[in-house]
Parts: C-alpha cells; sequence; structure tokens
C-alpha cells in the first residue's frame, strides 16, 4: 500500500491556559476526502493551521507522503503540495482573477512572458480538473462560488497535492455547494487528496470516504463514513447522547408589515435592476426570494434595508411609505424596526479591526 498522504502524531498546541490541540493523531490516504468534525472550539481550524504551516506544533511530527516534514511557515506548507481554500478568500477584491493568481508566483505579474505563462497555466489546471472561470473578470464582481473556485485553482497552481477546504459550504448557496462537491469529487479522481473541515454531517455523508471527530481539542474517533450514521457523529461531536425535540404549532397570518408596489431599481449607465417587484409580507410569515445570482436579489435587499433608494414604485412599512422622492436611510428602517443581515457579512455587516 503506498504511503498516507497526512500521517499527524502527537499533534500539541497551547495558546495560553488554553490546549487547543491535545496530543492529536491523524492518517489521510493519498486521494481520499477525509472529513474533520467538531464544533466550534474543537481544535479544528488550530489542526489544519499548523498543516498549513501558520502555526507551528508545540509537539509531535507532521509526515507527508511517506517522508517527515517541519513545516514553519506558510511557504513551507506550499512547497510541500499543500493548499489552503480559507473559509474566508484571501484575494485582492479589485484585482483581476488572473492578477490574484500571478501574486507570489514566479514570472507573475511584471513580465508579459510571465503573464502569458501564468495564463496559459491557467487554462491547462482550469480544463483538466472542470473548474472554469473567467481569468480576466474582477475578483469582487464574481459570485462566492466562483470565488471560492479561483481559490481553489490557485492553489492548484501552486503545485498543490494536498488541498485543505475550511468550512467551504459556509458562504454557499445550495446550488453552489452542489458545484462544490462535483469539483471535489472530480480532484479526488484526478489524485488530489482532498481534506474538509466543517461541522455539517449533510457534507460529511455526502463527499468524504473517512471521517475524523475532534472534541476539546481530542480527536476522539476516526470513521469510515460508509459505515456510520449522522447520528453516532453527533453524538461523538458532544460527548453526549443527542435527541432532537421539535416543538411548533401553526401560527396564522397576522397584519401587513410590509409591502411593495411597482418596486423599480435603474444602475447609473440606465440597466435596470429591478423590475414592476410586487409583494406582501405579513406578521408571522417567511417569504422566500430565490433566484440565480446575479438576477437582482442583492439589489432588492439594498432596497429593503435603505441602503439603496428604489427609482419607482412604492415600498410601504407599517404606515409609513417610501418612494424615490422620499427614501429611507438604514437608520430610519431601522427605527420602524427592520434588520438587515447582508450577504457580504464581512464587508457590509462588520468593521473587522474592531
Amino acid at each position: 500500500m503506498s504511503a498516507p498522504a497526512i500521517d499527524l502524531q502527537g499533534i500539541c498546541k497551547t495558546f495560553g491556559a488554553v490546549r487547543a490541540n491535545d496530543n492529536v493523531d491523524l492518517t489521510v490516504g493519498a486521494g481520499t476526502v477525509h472529513g474533520i468534525i467538531g464544533e466550534n472550539g474543537a481544535g479544528k481550524s488550530t489542526l489544519v493551521s499548523i498543516l498549513s504551516g501558520h502555526y507551528k506544533a508545540d509537539a509531535g511530527s507532521i509526515t507527508l507522503f511517506g517522508e517527515p516534514v517541519k513545516l514553519t511557515s506558510s511557504a513551507d506548507a506550499i512547497g510541500e503540495g499543500i493548499g489552503m481554500v480559507h473559509q474566508h478568500f484571501m484575494m485582492v477584491p479589485n484585482f483581476s482573477v488572473l492578477d490574484n493568481l500571478a501574486l507570489g508566483m514566479p514570472k507573475g505579474m511584471s513580465l508579459k512572458a510571465g503573464r502569458t505563462a501564468l495564463r496559459e497555466q491557467f487554462a491547462d489546471i482550469t480544463a483538466r480538473y472542470d473548474l472554469a472561470v473567467d481569468p480576466d473578470a474582477i475578483v469582487e464582481e464574481l459570485p462566492v462560488g466562483l470565488q471560492q473556485r479561483v481559490e481553489i485553482v490557485k492553489a492548484l497552481m501552486r503545485g498543490g497535492r494536498i488541498l485543505i477546504l475550511d468550512e467551504p459550504t459556509g458562504v454557499l448557496t445550495p446550488a453552489e455547494t452542489d458545484r462544490l462537491f462535483e469539483s471535489v469529487a472530480a480532484l479526488k479522481a484526478q489524485g488530489v487528496t482532498i481534506l474538509l473541515i466543517t461541522h455539517k454531517l449533510r457534507e460529511i455523508m455526502a463527499i468524504t470516504d473517512h471521517v475524523s471527530v475532534m472534541r476539546g481539542g481530542k480527536m476522539v474517533a476516526h470513521r469510515e463514513t460508509a459505515n456510520t450514521t449522522r447520528e453516532e457523529l453527533a453524538e461523538l461531536m458532544v460527548g453526549r447522547s443527542v435527541r432532537h425535540v421539535r416543538n411548533s404549532s401553526a401560527a396564522g397570518a397576522g397584519p401587513v408589515v410590509m409591502e411593495a408596489h411597482g418596486l423599480g431599481l435603474t444602475a447609473p449607465d440606465g440597466t435596470a435592476r429591478l423590475a414592476d417587484i410586487d409583494f406582501t409580507l405579513r406578521a408571522g410569515e417567511i417569504v422566500g426570494v430565490a433566484g440565480v445570482a446575479g438576477n437582482g436579489q442583492s439589489e432588492l435587499l439594498a432596497v429593503l434595508a435603505g441602503m439603496t433608494a428604489p427609482s419607482t414604485g412604492v415600498l410601504k412599512i407599517g404606515d409609513q411609505t417610501i418612494t424615490p422622492s422620499t427614501p429611507a436611510a438604514p437608520g430610519r428602517l431601522r427605527g420602524l424596526g427592520v434588520a438587515h443581515v447582508p450577504e457580504a457579512r464581512r464587508r457590509e455587516g462588520l468593521v473587522l479591526p474592531f
């Protein structure tokens, strides 16, 4: 049998009084999809940060494809063929896909010949692994699923034999998640080893060959995915029997709390982003808005949150009316009881240094 792609033995890492990884062992077969699950704070991210060279272990050994290695930096990990796809993407948003791929690459951005070679390498990788994306697109203008694809391509172009996906579906729609699963299967078929970090049991059962469970900084179980169940994994994650209790009762629709009539939005270039939007929301209801990315959902949310004034139509919230001539700022809408959880939470919902 070939040597495992990853063999971690006795990995320990302490931050102050917190022992984030406590004598962790992990073996991952080459060309397999191996899941690591655990609750928040279980030690998953610390372990893969050690494997990707971001942290240095206090104790323990790392062996890749049968060879002992020392990973003291991210450059060391990349040199050993480890590619890390972070939950929050590590790209320059206003750069093109190709410019982001060029960063840190030899013969990258400065020389025309280097960029030509990079474009050819990009075309080869995307065709081989079925990861098509426009190399000249601006990253921040791409849907989240395609941005993640760029991160995967970036890891592969740096010689990645082991791909670490850290909570990869946390920012994806269900359709984007299914497309990611297809990409993972294609990568596995080409011999790439995938380490999937998650706490979502659906993902584990859908695409992994093996799964390891962490709890309280320790590795507590290893299972073949085909020989376990969601229920067993859930109990291993929390360390006790898990009972799913759901009490619900039907709620009648209450009074109208928000309604739109002929709501429209025109971009500065004259493009209609929204046209003739009508809907009614009553107290106690959940109204869903569905559509392929880029068809106006983001613009509609911006109007409903007061971030953008409508170009046409009327929006009523309670007894308040919002029109193009009487727009509402976000502060006013908050005063009316409208809360907004933005899709781009890191960019629009948080000031990250605070």
